[in-house]
Parts: structure tokens; sequence; C-alpha cells
């Protein structure tokens, strides 16, 4: 954490419940719920559900990504790919979303994303009860994840391309899954 950072944190000293505040305003304006539907890396025909809580910032205002991470007690921060200079603050294991991400917002509740955040939810939730592991749950959930952000215009797959190509027996696996298995 820089002088910066902590200089801003001091601010809000013995004021939590105002820099929540602070937080979730700010991630109505430049934060961002999305669930991406990718190809599973092994096996042809299968998805992954990819949940992920995103707050962007220009890179000159990198504490602000911080005072993020500190309210969270989780997260990432890197540049964003490209050429400009925007950081990217990211939390997209599972678990820290449903015991971090999803108590904080259903607490400090959002205004101007709060359908995105109720859909987002909806689909975490029901990744926790294990629902995308069926193939009607996986299906009711990609079509969740399409029906967020403008609809999912700007995926690379169609909703179609993705349900079509399932198996009939489709037994599927979680982003959390997946990433277990590579760390170990």
């Amino acid at each position: 954490m820089n002088h910066t950072t902590q200089e801003l944190l001091k601010q809000f000293h013995g004021k939590r419940t105002l820099l929540n505040y602070f937080v979730a305003g700010f991630v109505d304006g430049e934060g961002s719920f999305s669930v991406a539907i990718l190809k599973h890396p092994k096996k042809e025909n299968e998805w992954i559900i990819n949940p992920c809580f995103q707050v962007y910032q220009h890179q000159k205002h990198r504490e602000i990504l911080e005072i993020c991470q500190e309210v969270f007690g989780t997260g990432s921060i890197y540049r964003k790919s490209g050429v400009h200079p925007v950081l990217n603050f990211s939390i997209d294991s599972t678990r820290n979303i449903i015991e971090r991400v999803i108590p904080f917002f259903d607490r400090y509740p959002l205004v101007t994303k709060q359908e995105a955040y109720r859909i987002f939810r909806e689909i975490v939730l029901a990744m926790k009860n294990r629902e995308h592991f069926t193939k009607e749950g996986f299906v009711r959930l990609v079509r969740l994840a399409y029906s967020m952000n403008q609809q999912g215009k700007g995926r690379r797959r169609t909703l179609e391309e993705i349900v079509g190509k399932l198996p009939p027996d489709a037994v599927l696996e979680s982003s959390e899954t997946l990433r277990r298995t590579r760390t170990k």
C-alpha cells in the first residue's frame, strides 16, 4: 500500500461505514459484474462459468483500487491489456465473491448497477448450490449471464453455440474446480 493510499484511509479512520459507502458509490460508477462462459481447456464441448467482479481506474489513481483491495480484503490489481494506462482491481475467486463481495453489496446497495449485481448474485449463489453441474442448471445460468450487461452484446459466441454443443448427459465443472486442479 503506497503513502497516498494510507493518507486517504486516514481520512476514514473510525468511519468504516463511510468508507464502505464511498467504495460502493465508486463501484457504481467504475465497477462491473460479469460472468464469462469459457471453453473448457481440456474437454471438447464443455464450458466453464467464471464470475468476476472488477473495478477499473487510470494508473495515476492506483490508490483507489488499493482502497478497494483493503475494503474487500482480497483481490488483485494489474494493468489492463492494451495500450491504455488503465489498472484493474479484480476478484474472480467464486469463494471470495461469496464470502466478501456479495455480503458487502447486500449491505451497501448499488444504484446504477443494481440489476447487474442482482443477476450476478443469483448466478454465483446458484453455483454455490452446485446448480451449474447439471445441464438444466448450467443452461439457466448461461441464459442469466447472457441477460447481463447489454444482453450479452460483445460476447464471442452466441448463446445457441454454447447451449447447442452441450452433450445430453453433460456434467459440468466450475472455474473454481478448474483453478484448484491447476494449482495442485
